[in-house]
């Protein structure tokens, strides 16, 4: 991708980070379902996650995988954006040539250039 062109970066860092979050969502649900089953000395509904995803969706339906899928896409599409969309000009504004190999960019400027994109562990 043309690290200078900002507006490209914005849409596909976006657009991939949207996708990997409604891909990994069923995932994320069932984890959390679990993490709290029977907390708090309740009872223990599941044993393990295919029995998790299973039970949610015969008892709540298929949309249940999805629950607070419309917060996450909104975080993910400014998020993303943001932090894959700036990486690239960031990083060339700091000297660095289009097209440089990745090995000749000097460590220090690579987390320069995350730190401005604010790249970050989510």
């Amino acid at each position: 991708m043309d690290s200078g062109n900002v507006f490209k970066g914005l849409f596909y860092g976006g657009f991939a980070s949207c996708v990997a979050e409604t891909v990994t969502m069923p995932i994320d649900v069932c984890k959390t379902r679990l993490q709290m089953d029977g907390a708090g000395g309740g009872v223990k509904l599941y044993n393990g996650t295919m029995d998790c995803a299973g039970k949610l969706v015969k008892s709540e339906g298929a949309g249940a995988l999805f629950k607070g899928l419309p917060p996450a896409l909104l975080r993910q599409s400014t998020y993303g954006s943001l932090r894959y969309g700036l990486y690239g000009p960031i990083r060339n504004s700091l000297g660095v040539k289009p097209g440089t190999p990745k090995h000749e960019i000097p460590l220090s400027k690579k987390i320069l250039a995350g730190a401005g994109a604010r790249a970050r562990p989510s």
